[in-house]
């Protein structure tokens, strides 16, 4: 049996069930949730979240994406949706490059 997480993407409260280790663009594209992508190769933010809820089960940060967020000045719990891979729950919500 395969171990599955669950992801809650807020605020439009959609949880969805994935295989662990799911990459969460995959993950947003098969549910239908609220997460636009741009390049989805970490370079151009449009898909910034916040994760609300289980930072610790995300994948972590390449070189790439924290310098990218750090030129943001951004708080710690976001991430580059393209850049994740969730290995426990979350709760993440959208925040995308204007926010």
């Amino acid at each position: 049996m395969t171990e599955t997480v669950k992801v809650h993407f807020l605020p439009e409260d959609l949880l969805v069930e994935a295989p662990v280790g799911t990459m969460l663009p995959d993950i947003a594209d098969a549910s239908g949730a609220d997460i636009t992508f741009g390049c989805r190769s970490g370079s151009c933010g449009t898909c910034r979240i916040r994760i609300v809820r289980g930072l610790e089960c995300c994948s972590a940060m390449t070189a790439e994406e924290r310098d990218f967020l750090a030129g943001l000045d951004v708080p710690v719990d976001q991430r580059l949706a393209c850049q994740v891979t969730v290995l426990g729950d979350v709760d993440i919500e959208y925040l995308g490059i204007d926010s």
